[in-house]
């Protein structure tokens, strides 16, 4: 899995990456399990961790068996046992360890069958798996990806597209930060001129705007998958999530959700609540302060929803899996990760930052049958829980969550997953001068484009300038670029965007598919700045945050309507729709009504009888459909 970065200054960097030798799983056969013939084998790897499988244990009962109780699951795991205990000592014990209160919805959507079995690493893994498969209570046997360190620098600089303005950025900084670290951060707001170089007006998040509407809230987390967050930064430390419900350094696992001592959220690599960063271990503290760097201090940097100073901004959950160490190994791997995902869920996040991958070229056809993968279900876990109580009910900011994942740095127009997948936000990245940073993977999957940075065309100035650790191991900043910085800017919106919607009242109601419609209707044009092959595909456009909340005033239905037949009716769209310049419709039975639209009031005329519905789309992803009934 690469970490999608570029460091600069000096320009050579790492990339953590994780190395996936091949991540196709076999066709189900005889030969590979699947079907009647055996498990099915997923993400089969010679790269694969040694030592180490996620298995899975049949329960044709799931939703029926009472959470808490585990004939199933332990007769297979005897059996799984059994067979493991053939090759030595071993380790066999739940991936998603029990929950406490969400005990039932984990039993309910079948984690509770998830195993991770550990045994002696110089055991060929495929010879444990070809003794597991002969177990009739296992339903898959999943390899455990690695994480390893990858050089991560280009070759070459794309062609730079001519030069053109935007929007004009005369808003004023609303915060005491210094004009230096506000030139420095151009990403959120480019004036087209950073330190004598010349960029792109406009090229940048649209943040400064954002920040008069509101700068955050300390109800919405963001969970940062990742390198682990320095939690005492100096800019971030007020606004990291804290679990109220745990004693620090006690050994216990004091509020019962299966982790010990987890207080600014967990170190997967070490299993252990103590998080470790240093300055070879700063990626995700970059990635923090992106999103949430506490805003008018004084010191330091910025964050898109890191409040206004009055301890207002987002909190930060650190969940560290990706922990390489200087000789680029890791002891989190798959199952840190999946577990880190539904941790996420459980503890109160609502949006799951991710600024890593798989190097790796998969088909759509080969991640669509790694739904019966951890992390597939670990991730629409979160989409469908996070925000939620024990009981279904929503309690935090949105009901749902939203994941967010980095396009890659290949440069290459391939679908890498799993930001490629349907349930995520995939973001690619852009320089200050608005080209596709030379790094960026694109493609028709892309989803929007954000700033990451690009210190080909500027080495000094051209990334993205965050938080980070210095080598003595105190609070410092720098420099980096990647689709790893790119993203953060859009979990930072989002979390801005969720914040403003949320509100010190608490409106309720918000939901993953309302913020991503938003989101994605709200983007400023793209394809003017780009040449080949980037145009259509870098995404809907560039991230702009300040029209992201302005479109979160928008996120209602529209009524139903009823006319009588031979009669017109008509709806003034602009209450729904933040511009109606390029709106249009669809009838879905025209037999029914009839419907025409100028200057965006709709008009519907009733033909005959009956009820049918009318969609209107602004022309990027924002739908509403009117249900339509015509009276005699």
């Amino acid at each position: 899995m690469n970490i999608f970065k570029r460091k600069a200054l000096p320009f050579s960097a790492l990339c953590a990456a994780l190395a996936v030798a091949s991540a196709c799983e076999k066709q189900e056969s005889p030969e590979n399990g699947g079907g009647k013939s055996g498990p099915i084998i997923i993400n089969e790897s010679p790269a694969a961790i040694k030592g180490e499988l996620i298995i899975k244990i049949k329960d044709s009962n799931v939703g029926t068996r009472a959470a808490g109780s585990s004939d199933d699951a332990s007769a297979g795991t005897r059996e799984v046992s059994e067979v493991l205990a053939q090759n030595g000592k071993f380790r066999l014990e739940r991936l998603f360890p029990e929950c406490g209160r969400f005990e039932a919805r984990t039993h309910a959507e079948g984690l509770d069958t998830w195993y991770i079995a550990s045994f002696d690493k110089t055991l060929e893994t495929s010879d444990v798996v070809n003794q597991l498969k002969r177990c009739g209570s296992v339903e898959s046997i999943e390899y455990s990806l690695p994480v390893m360190m990858s050089d991560a620098e280009g070759e070459g600089s794309p062609e730079i597209a001519p030069m053109a303005l935007s929007a004009s950025r005369k808003e004023t900084f609303p915060f005491n930060e210094s004009k230096v670290i506000q030139q420095m951060q151009w990403h959120y707001n480019n004036t087209g001129s950073i330190f004598g170089k010349v960029g792109l007006v406009g090229a940048d998040a649209d943040v400064w705007p954002a920040w008069k509407l509101c700068a955050g809230n300390p109800d919405v987390i963001v969970a940062v998958i990742d390198q682990g967050v320095k939690y005492d930064h100096e800019d971030l430390a007020d606004n990291m999530w804290v679990n109220k419900g745990e004693i620090p350094g006690n050994g216990i696992d004091d509020d019962g959700n299966g982790y010990i001592d987890d207080v600014y959220g967990f170190n997967f690599v070490d299993n252990k609540g103590t998080i470790v960063t240093s300055s070879t271990l700063s990626h995700g503290t970059h990635v923090a302060g992106t999103i949430a760097a506490v805003n008018n201090n004084g010191i330091g940097v910025n964050g898109i929803a890191g409040g206004s100073g009055d301890h207002d901004g987002v909190r930060i959950m650190t969940l560290q899996t990706l922990g390489a160490s200087e000789n680029g190994s890791s002891g989190s791997g798959l199952g840190g990760i999946v577990r880190a995902m539904k941790y996420a869920a459980d503890n109160g996040a609502v949006i799951c930052q991710n600024s890593w991958g798989y190097n790796q070229k998969l088909s759509w056809n080969t991640w669509t049958r790694s739904s019966f993968s951890a992390l597939r279900r670990a991730i629409d876990y979160f989409v469908k829980y996070a925000g939620v109580d024990e009981n279904g009910e929503q309690t935090g900011p949105m009901k749902g969550g939203i994941v967010i994942f980095a396009a890659g740095n290949e440069a290459v127009n391939y679908q890498a997953f799993p930001a490629a997948d349907k349930s995520v936000v995939s973001v690619a990245s852009y320089s200050y001068t608005g080209d596709a940073a030379y790094y960026t993977n694109y493609g028709s999957w892309v989803d929007i484009s954000a700033p990451g940075g690009d210190t080909y065309v500027d080495s000094n100035y051209g990334g993205v300038y965050s938080t980070s650790v210095k080598e003595d191991g105190t609070s410092g900043y720098e420099y980096m670029q990647g689709t790893s910085m790119a993203c953060p800017h859009v979990s930072g919106a989002c979390a801005l965007a969720v914040s403003y919607y949320y509100g010190k009242d608490k409106k309720m109601g918000l939901t993953p598919d309302m913020l991503r419609s938003a989101l994605l209707s709200s983007a400023r044009p793209i394809n003017a700045n780009l040449s080949a092959p980037y145009v259509g595909n870098m995404g809907v456009g560039m991230l702009d945050t300040y029209q992201l909340l302005q479109y979160m005033n928008y996120l209602g239905e529209i009524p139903a309507q009823t006319v009588s037949a031979g009669q017109t009716k008509t709806l003034d769209l602009s209450e729904y729709f933040p511009s109606v310049k390029v709106l249009s419709y669809l009838v879905s039975d025209p037999d029914i009504v009839k419907a025409s639209l100028a200057k965006g009031i709709l008009t519907l005329e009733g033909v005959s009888s009956g009820e049918t519905e009318v969609t209107v789309s602004d022309g990027n992803s924002m739908f509403k459909t009117i249900k339509v009934t015509v009276n005699k």
